[in-house]
């Protein structure tokens, strides 16, 4: 890629994490600040309370994470764990139901393969400085 290709890449990968880590965030925030509804809601669906608490803490902090850039890659493979749960759980109730968890998780998968890029904090597991690079014959 050129240095235009990468600096667009560069921006799309930042406004993408900005995005999605702050549904994370609101999301999260808005779980953890009424955890008395959310552990009422969450029962409904039967899913029991530790997990209620660690799902939203988790979108809470993985959202900040995603914002920052910190760890990107194995943040967004939990939360997309999450919103591949999401999904089904929400599959009854039509595209209104479930199109935000589906294109919260299309998000998700993008920075998976992106891992926050040039414009993160930390370049992740699968950073490409990291990446050997096979010698040119």
């Amino acid at each position: 890629m050129n240095n235009t290709s990468n600096m667009r890449a560069d921006i799309a990968a930042l406004i993408v994490r900005i995005i999605v880590g702050g549904i994370f965030i609101y999301s999260g925030w808005a779980k953890v600040s009424d955890m008395a509804s959310t552990i009422g809601f969450f029962e409904k669906l039967g899913i029991p309370t530790f997990i209620t608490y660690f799902v939203s803490y988790a979108e809470l902090i993985g959202g900040v994470l995603v914002v920052l850039g910190l760890w990107t890659c194995i943040v967004s493979v939990l939360l997309a764990i999450f919103m591949i749960v999401a999904v089904y759980l929400t599959r009854g109730g039509g595209f209104a139901a479930f199109g935000l968890p589906l294109m919260t998780l299309a998000g998700l998968v993008s920075l998976i393969g992106s891992c926050g890029r040039k414009y993160s904090l930390s370049s992740c597991c699968c950073s490409k400085d990291a990446a050997v690079e096979a010698p040119k014959i």
